[in-house]
């Protein structure tokens, strides 16, 4: 039987399309739209991109950019910022941008390792529950001083409700963090303090040894207190060049709604000196087929692409790169579902899943069988990673004969035949989520001899679907905020009272406190492994496959990273050779 479905996997996947790159991180993902757009089409958005970049007056602005030593960088991105609050936007497009303009307490370097942010002396108590950041000599954009306030005021508004934040329990290791979001506390009572102008200090609420990885993301940045102040408040604050400010390399210069954002050199930032580009421009190029002909005609110096333009690149002379992103693609259920919530049936599902023919046939642009839910390339222990140390704990894997008789577990629990489930597979209108999603449909109901519809939605009205509980299953991928695994294992700690869609577990709750509480690096690790092999035996999800992103780089660039945790692109060290 196995044998038959792989050639009727075959056939299948032959057929469908090809997949396009994921782009963004976390749940904020960015929809990358395709169309069959010419040469002279992707010219004429060039165009106009171009005139946005030549007339952009930044206020800091002394530059001469015709200046033969003056580099410009031009890279693309798949949707317009929703604002440069950090606080608000999320997407993973936008965070190469915040990578480039918001400097945190310590930032990534190469190999995912941690250099110099604007901290320049860590230390923390023996038990990890108190941090303290000293401040280097740093300023703003506007020319003030970077100081403790900036985090004690940054974090402050994401909880108090003076912000509409994106995740606030990204916070919720900090002391009252949840407390002072859900209104049972002052914000005074917050674990964030100044000891002093250029010293800030960090109470938790339990140990956390990865808490110098945790403030690199956006939900950990400072902010200018006076400055948000002076334009009129929280409101006001990132929804244009000049209500933006930074503290990184680069400010942002200008902003053309849908076309571009201009990057220039921040001459206060600590680091200007060794910062070698002196402007970057950021196109707004939602269709990856324009994103790519504009790299071929040398207008852009780095393009993400699916396997569909693959041959095109290659053609072109380029080398073409991949890179492990740090993302998840994986089925959750809803657990009020009548037939979904019995565990018997989300074990068949998963068994059912031939994953080696699901990432070969469909998906096709080097992306890895999934055997848990944290994918390689987060930080374990000892110089290992996560999935060194804990390895596969993905038990259902694909077996058509198990998942038959799970099938038969599942049936029998619940008094009915397999012909009676019938439920719909919710996922975004991506090429790829959309390809894979049907390869399910047809796996699920060949195998299993049930019935699967799919629908797909847009980015929003997916989000608003999950968001009210308004499916039975969906397809969506998780990607990696900060470089530990509790980004991907926390989401399940659920009360008894929380809302019943979602997955609850005492065992699994005893077990991810039981890392919480874990002082040794490598028993904490297994601790979540532990925690990761319950969620997976009770199917709570269904992972399918680690994702990979092709990639390639002008010849007059370098330095540029690729990494599997926000910002996934990082032109931090690049430099041009032309």
């Amino acid at each position: 039987m196995k044998k038959n479905l792989q050639k009727f996997v075959s056939l299948l996947l032959a057929g469908l399309l090809f997949a396009t790159a994921l782009t963004a991180c976390g749940t904020a993902e960015t929809d990358t739209a395709d169309s069959s757009a010419t040469d002279g089409e992707a010219s004429t958005a060039s165009d106009a991109s171009s005139e946005g970049a030549e007339d952009a007056e930044g206020t800091e602005d002394t530059e001469n950019t015709s200046d033969e030593s003056y580099t410009v960088l031009n890279v693309a991105i798949s949707a317009d910022p929703s604002s440069f609050d950090p606080a608000v936007s999320l997407s993973g497009d936008y965070m190469y941008i915040f990578g480039l303009t918001q400097e945190s307490l310590t930032r990534y370097g190469d190999n995912q390792e941690l250099v110099d942010g604007l901290a320049d002396e860590i230390t923390h108590n023996d038990d990890y529950t108190q941090w303290t950041f000293h401040l280097r000599e740093s300023y703003w954009n506007n020319g003030d001083r970077v100081t403790a306030d900036d985090w004690v005021y940054g974090i402050t508004r994401l909880l108090d409700g003076s912000t509409d934040v994106a995740y606030p329990d990204f916070d919720y290791e900090i002391k009252n963090a949840k407390a002072v979001y859900t209104g049972q506390v002052d914000a005074s009572e917050l674990g964030v303090t100044a000891q002093d102008e250029y010293t800030v200090v960090f109470d938790l609420e339990y140990p956390v040894p990865y808490f110098d990885k945790l403030v690199t993301h956006c939900q950990h940045f400072g902010v200018n207190r006076s400055f948000v102040e002076s334009i009129g408040g929280d409101d006001n604050y990132g929804t244009s060049a000049e209500t933006s400010l930074s503290n990184g390399p680069y400010y942002v210069d200008s902003w053309e709604t849908d076309n571009i954002v201009v990057l220039k050199k921040n001459s206060y930032y600590w680091n200007a000196d060794n910062i070698s580009v002196d402007q970057v421009n950021v196109y707004i190029i939602p269709d990856e087929s324009t994103q790519v002909s504009m790299f071929l005609n040398g207008e852009l110096d780095i393009v993400d692409f699916s396997a569909e333009r693959l041959s095109t690149i290659e053609n072109a002379g380029y080398e073409v790169q991949t890179y492990n992103n740090g993302r998840t693609a994986y089925l959750y259920y809803n657990m009020t579902n009548e037939y979904l919530s019995n565990k018997y049936i989300r074990q068949a599902i998963s068994s059912a899943i031939d994953r080696e023919s699901l990432v070969a046939g469909v998906v096709k642009n080097g992306s890895s069988v999934a055997d848990g839910l944290v994918p390689p390339g987060l930080s374990g222990a000892d110089g290992l990673t996560f999935r060194e140390i804990v390895g596969s704990t993905l038990t259902y894997t694909y077996d058509s004969d198990q998942a038959q008789e799970l099938l038969q577990q599942g049936l029998d629990e619940l008094g009915i035949a397999a012909d009676d489930i019938t439920f719909t597979i919710l996922t975004k209108n991506t090429d790829e989520f959309t390809s894979v999603a049907s390869a399910l449909q047809q796996l699920l109901q060949n195998e299993l001899g049930i019935h699967v519809e799919v629908e797909t939605v847009d980015s929003s009205s997916f989000s608003t679907k999950r968001s009210s509980y308004d499916y039975d299953v969906f397809l969506t991928s998780w990607g990696a905020d900060w470089d530990d695994a509790t980004n991907f294992l926390s989401g399940y700690e659920q009360t008894e009272d929380s809302n019943d869609a979602l997955y609850y577990s005492e065992e699994f709750n005893e077990a991810y406190e039981a890392a919480v509480y874990t002082q040794d690096q490598t028993e904490r690790i297994q601790a979540l492994g532990e925690a990761e092999a319950i969620l997976l035996e009770d199917q709570a999800i269904t992972p399918l496959y680690y994702t990979a992103q092709y990639y390639a780089v002008s010849d007059r660039v370098t330095g540029v990273i690729r990494r599997s945790v926000v910002p996934y692109l990082d032109t931090y060290f690049a430099e041009i050779t032309d």
